[in-house]
C-alpha cells in the first residue's frame, strides 16, 4: 500500500497535476435512470464514455509503474468521484475495473454507513481494490466570501484520520465542497497534512497549483467523443 502513497506524491510533485495538467474528470450521481446533466449520469452512459477513454488511449497511472522506473501513460487521466453516493461502490468501482481504470473517491465521513451512501467496508473494499480514498470534509460545508472552513478540526483533520483508520494508509488528496477555495482554506488544508487538494475547473492559484487542481465536471448527457473533445479543449 505504500507503494500507492509513493505514486500519489509523485504526482503531487510532478508537472503532470501542476504544470502542463493531465485530464482530471469529477463525477457525482450514478442512477438507473438519472437525468443526464452535470450531477447525474446513468451506468449505461458512465461505461459509454469510459469505453471512449479507454479506446482513445487513456490509462490511469498504476502504481507498479513508479516501482519499476516506467514512465507514465502516454495519455494518462485522473477519475474523481464527490459526495460518498452508495453507487460509487455498486456501480462506479465496478465499471472502472471492467474498463481498466481506478478512481479517487471523495468522502464525507458524516455519511459513512448512513442509506445510500459509502459504508466504512465498501471504502475499505475499493481502497483494497486500488482506489484511491480522499478527504470530502465532514459535512460539505458551503464557503463563502473569504472565510475559512468552520470547524477545521473536525472538516479536515478529523475527516482525514477517520479515512486513514478505514484504508490503514495516510490520506493525502482532499476535494472542496463546491469547487469553492481561497488562499485561507488552502492554508488549513496544508496545516491539516494533505498533499494536494482538488477544486472545479476555476483558475490555479499560482503560488500553490497542487492545491487548486482543476477537474472537469462530466455532463452525463455527453457521448464518449464529445467528452474527448471537451476535455482537451479544458485541459490545453
Amino acid at each position: 500500500m505504500w507503494v500507492i502513497i509513493l505514486l500519489l506524491q509523485s504526482m503531487v510533485n510532478s508537472n503532470l497535476l501542476v504544470g502542463s495538467q493531465i485530464p482530471v474528470l469529477c463525477y457525482h450521481n450514478l442512477e438507473a435512470t438519472g437525468p443526464g446533466n452535470n450531477l447525474y449520469i446513468d451506468a449505461a452512459s458512465f461505461r459509454r464514455q469510459l469505453q471512449s477513454l479507454h479506446d482513445s488511449g487513456y490509462r490511469t497511472p498504476d502504481p507498479i509503474q513508479l516501482i519499476n522506473g516506467a514512465d507514465f501513460p502516454p495519455k494518462p487521466i485522473i477519475i474523481t468521484f464527490d459526495d460518498s453516493h452508495a453507487a460509487h461502490f455498486k456501480t462506479a468501482a465496478p465499471i472502472l475495473e471492467t474498463t481498466g481504470f481506478k478512481g479517487i473517491f471523495f468522502v464525507m465521513t458524516v455519511t459513512i454507513g448512513k442509506k445510500g451512501y459509502l459504508s466504512a467496508e465498501e471504502i475499505k473494499s475499493m481502497h483494497k481494490r486500488g482506489h484511491w480514498i480522499g478527504s470530502h470534509t465532514w459535512d460539505h460545508p458551503h464557503i463563502t466570501g473569504n472565510q475559512g472552513i468552520p470547524d477545521a478540526i473536525n472538516q479536515l483533520s478529523k475527516s482525514k484520520s477517520t479515512l486513514e483508520r478505514i484504508t490503514g494508509i495516510p490520506v493525502i488528496y482532499f476535494a472542496y465542497p463546491y469547487g469553492i477555495w481561497n488562499e485561507t482554506i488552502v492554508t488549513q488544508v496544508k496545516e491539516a497534512g494533505y498533499k494536494a487538494a482538488f477544486q472545479l475547473t476555476g483558475k490555479k492559484m499560482s503560488v500553490s497549483p497542487g492545491f487548486t487542481v482543476r477537474r472537469l465536471l462530466v455532463n452525463g448527457s455527453w457521448s464518449g467523443p464529445h467528452l474527448i473533445h471537451v476535455m482537451k479543449e479544458t485541459f490545453n
